[in-house]
């Protein structure tokens, strides 16, 4: 049945339309995901850093600046919608045509500079992990740099081309670089998130090894610490937005402000991994297998037997941190004593 009340535009256009105030309504939910994590960081790491340590000044002001450059962009694209569906819906063409026609103006710039300098911080964040986990072999991260590098360039080059008058994000001239770039972009999270993952993989399956089913309560064990620490849900709508643009699909519409609101978002996740103390730094596969030593209480002139078990808790975390390296003697089967030192870490507890 037809609808006498549908605009005279073209088929493509109103699917279009309703790309756009689909996947505008959806990347809200993820900007209050986005808000909720970062006043959990700031509380964490500025207001109460007890727990996660003195604080890190550093990672507060990339936070603040990640979720300002975020801000920026989600009111001003909403501000934008407003003025595509509301103020001038009757310009001839429809929203569309407005929208198009204000791309080279400070109200569509603004955002989009918000959007490409957010993926560059977040890609370099990913890219400063990626070294952690690899232990700042730098040899190993040789090829997401260039690919980082080229991610940069090509960013340089869509905002200035999508920028000039007359042209937007899916003119020819801007979608020749945007391909690259956005293929770059892809490329390396892509490529940033296996590398993360493998490893986390196989310090899992060490783990495993090791300890058994207790290795799965160690903190960046879990499927979910490895989902967080290798940004697999900023890859995954990347993916799919890239396909889309690069068909020249109404699809890329839908999920272009939700690759923007997750390239925000994943760096996030990881930063409060880091004010929770849980996430992966350069130490962890050499300190993380160590489990406290628990000796049980004994009858008089029995033997103590040392068993390992993992727990993580934060108040227990504080309580060992500045506790020295301690000498244990165990009695062994010859009767002579053997020693062994323990330096006690953030991971590892003992109990008497």
């Amino acid at each position: 049945m037809s609808n006498p009340n549908r605009p005279n535009l073209p088929d493509r256009i109103i699917w279009l339309e309703r790309a756009v105030l689909v996947g505008d309504c959806v990347s809200q939910m993820l900007y209050g995901i986005l808000f909720l994590v970062f006043a959990q960081i700031i509380y964490t790491l500025a207001i109460r850093p007890r727990q996660s340590g003195p604080r890190k000044w550093p990672l507060i002001a990339y936070t603040i600046l990640l979720f300002v450059l975020c801000s920026v962009y989600n009111c001003m694209n909403l501000n934008s919608l407003r003025l595509m569906f509301v103020d001038n819906r009757m310009k001839p063409g429809g929203p569309t045509a407005y929208a198009l026609s204000e791309y080279g103006k400070p109200i569509t710039v603004i955002p989009n500079a918000c959007a490409i300098v957010g993926d560059w911080l977040a890609a370099g964040f990913l890219l400063y992990r990626c070294m952690v986990i690899f232990h700042m072999k730098f040899y190993i991260v040789a090829v997401p740099i260039l690919m980082y590098l080229g991610s940069v360039a090509t960013g340089c080059l869509v905002l200035y081309r999508s920028s000039r008058p007359g042209a937007h994000l899916w003119t020819k001239t801007t979608v020749d670089f945007g391909v690259p770039y956005f293929s770059l972009s892809v490329a390396l999270n892509v490529l940033i998130t296996m590398m993360i993952s493998i490893r986390l993989l196989m310090f899992r399956h060490s783990l495993r090894k090791a300890l058994g089913p207790q290795a799965m309560s160690v903190p960046y064990a879990s499927i979910a610490a490895m989902l967080i620490e290798s940004s697999a849900l900023y890859a995954g709508i990347s993916l799919i937005f890239i396909g889309g643009y690069g068909a020249k699909s109404v699809v890329s519409n839908m999920f272009l402000p939700n690759m923007v609101m997750a390239q925000f978002l994943a760096p996030m996740l990881i930063i409060l991994r880091v004010a929770q103390r849980r996430a992966w730094d350069s130490k962890t596969a050499t300190t993380a297998p160590m489990t406290a030593l628990n000796f049980n209480k004994a009858s008089p002139g029995a033997h103590h037997h040392a068993h390992t078990h993992t727990d993580y808790t934060e108040d227990q975390n504080e309580k060992f941190d500045s506790l020295p390296n301690v000498q244990l003697k165990f009695k062994q089967s010859d009767g002579s004593y053997g020693d062994s030192t323990t330096q006690f870490t953030n991971s590892t507890r003992t109990q008497a």
